[in-house]
């Protein structure tokens, strides 16, 4: 595997960038939110994403294009630090970013995150660029990677130690709350209507089975993420990279972008000149 100085791509430099797209055209896309989320900074569910998105940038020779934070929270704009965007809004963002990627030469394009409503975002970004453009882009649901690795057999103890781990990933774990007065076990029970029902998840996800806000912040994970020392964050950050890096492996994502490629060349040699005159027609010419 080729060394780099970073896989980041705004860290990179022009050069940097021109010499890669050389060898290869993978980049992993994570997408985020600025929300409450107990008592762990508010880009808890940006930073995660964009850790397991590194280890799998290394693992397959890609790059990451990080700092998307500002995607759909779902039910909690009831707190003032939460950021909400529109489903409809996020996905016209990240469109123009694939078509920018793609006409980047960056074909192989994934993108990912650890947030439960992100999937009415991802998914759709997904199916619809494919029927824009014919190129096979991904969205990998990291909540179903997790429960992929599990059994597989990789132990998660928490997810609460996943999110630390991910700051000790990125080199960011002092901007977790250390806090001896917290009880960082604490997980108070839910006034939300929605949390005392299976109403409405019975018959789809609960992100996208129906629309409802949270009752309190504290509904949101519960009160947890600050840990009462030093000693214990870092206990935390360390059994959480652990598990963030044997979820990568167990995920074997040089297996996914091999399929992407091979899923690819299947459309471009096969599907597209054997249906030209009815498939949807592209919105944009291929680069």
């Amino acid at each position: 595997m080729t060394q780099m100085r970073t896989r980041f791509l705004n860290k990179m430099t022009h050069d940097e960038v021109v010499e890669y797209r050389k060898r290869n055209d993978i980049i992993y896309v994570p997408f985020g939110t600025i929300e409450v989320h107990g008592t762990f900074p508010m880009d808890v569910e940006t930073v995660t994403p964009e850790a397991f998105a590194s280890l799998m940038a290394e693992e397959t020779d890609g790059l990451v294009l990080g700092n998307l934070p500002y995607f759909f929270c779902g039910a909690s704009p009831m707190s003032p630090g939460t950021i909400q965007m529109s489903v409809e809004d996020g996905l016209h963002y990240l469109k123009a970013i694939a078509h920018s990627l793609l006409n980047q030469g960056f074909r192989r394009q994934v993108y990912l995150s650890l947030h439960g409503p992100a999937f009415l975002t991802g998914g759709v970004l997904a199916v619809d660029f494919f029927d824009e453009t014919k190129c096979p882009i991904g969205y990998v649901d990291l909540i179903n990677g997790c429960q992929y690795a599990q059994e597989k057999g990789v132990r998660i103890d928490s997810y609460d130690d996943l999110f630390c781990g991910a700051y000790e990933i990125l080199n960011k774990k002092d901007e977790l709350i250390v806090d001896p007065t917290i009880d960082a076990a604490l997980k108070t029970s839910s006034e939300s209507y929605v949390d005392q029902t299976d109403v409405f998840r019975r018959f789809a996800h609960p992100s996208g089975s129906v629309g409802f806000y949270f009752a309190r912040p504290e509904d949101h994970a519960g009160m947890t993420g600050a840990s009462k020392t030093v000693q214990e964050r870092d206990e935390r950050c360390a059994r959480g990279a652990e598990a963030i890096r044997d979820i990568v492996k167990a995920m074997d994502m040089p297996a996914y972008v091999k399929a992407l490629r091979e899923l690819d060349e299947q459309h471009q040699q096969i599907i597209i000149p054997r249906y030209a005159d009815i498939l949807p027609r592209n919105r944009f010419p291929q680069p």
